[in-house]
Formats: C-alpha cells, structure tokens, sequence
C-alpha cells in the first residue's frame, strides 16, 4: 500500500434499496438520510510509524470520524476501528482517505454502513 491514497473498497452484499451503492473501485453514494457507519482497519507496519483513516464526504474531510495509530518497532500489527451516526441530507459520495508514515504491508478493512430508518 503506498503512504497515501484511496482505500479500495468491494460489495459484498448488496444494498437491493440501491440506498448504498458502489460508485466506484474507491468510493459508495449514500441516498439522503441517517447511517450507521462502522470500519476496522488492520495492517503489518515495514517499520515505525502511523497510520490515519479519514472518512470524506462529499470532497470534504471528516476529522471527527477519523482513527490513527503509531506503531514503535517494526513489523507490529497496528489496528484502528471507528463507529458513528452521520446524517447525509442529500446524495453523497463516501471515501476513505490513507495515510501512513511508513510503507504498510497491506490493509485489511472491513466496512458496514447501514442506513437507519427515519419516518
């Protein structure tokens, strides 16, 4: 995995709402309305460092959501996860931004959005 960039993500189950669809190798469009978004993020680290995962809708950055981690020797297993209620109030692009200090062996990432019923 490069320093820094777009997480790759894939469908596993699809959403048949068409509520949350894959866009594109990198990024989902959520329909207006609440969810529950939820990602763990593990990865083996070359050497000492950090790691961060930002959340972005819609081009802009989501501080908030974001989750990091710094890893003291080589070789360590660095892991972050995040779960949060977002409200989205109208068609939005989500991505996830990269960045790591030191180059990462590979990432694991498991993702869950889950829009929430509202009347």
């Amino acid at each position: 995995m490069p320093g820094s960039g777009g997480i790759a993500l894939k469908e596993e189950i699809p959403d048949v709402t068409r509520n949350i669809t894959l866009r594109s190798d990198h990024s989902v469009a959520l329909s207006p309305g609440y969810y529950v978004i939820s990602y763990y993020i593990s990865t083996l680290m070359r050497k000492p460092g950090f790691i961060k995962i930002t959340p972005i809708f819609n081009d802009c950055r989501q501080t908030l959501y974001a989750a990091g981690a710094e890893s003291a020797k080589r070789k360590e297993v660095l892991a972050v996860s995040r779960y949060f209620i977002v409200e989205i109030p109208d068609w939005s692009r989500l991505f996830f931004a990269w960045h790591s200090s030191a180059g990462a062996s590979g990432i694991n990432m498991s993702l869950n959005i889950i829009k929430l019923y509202r009347p």
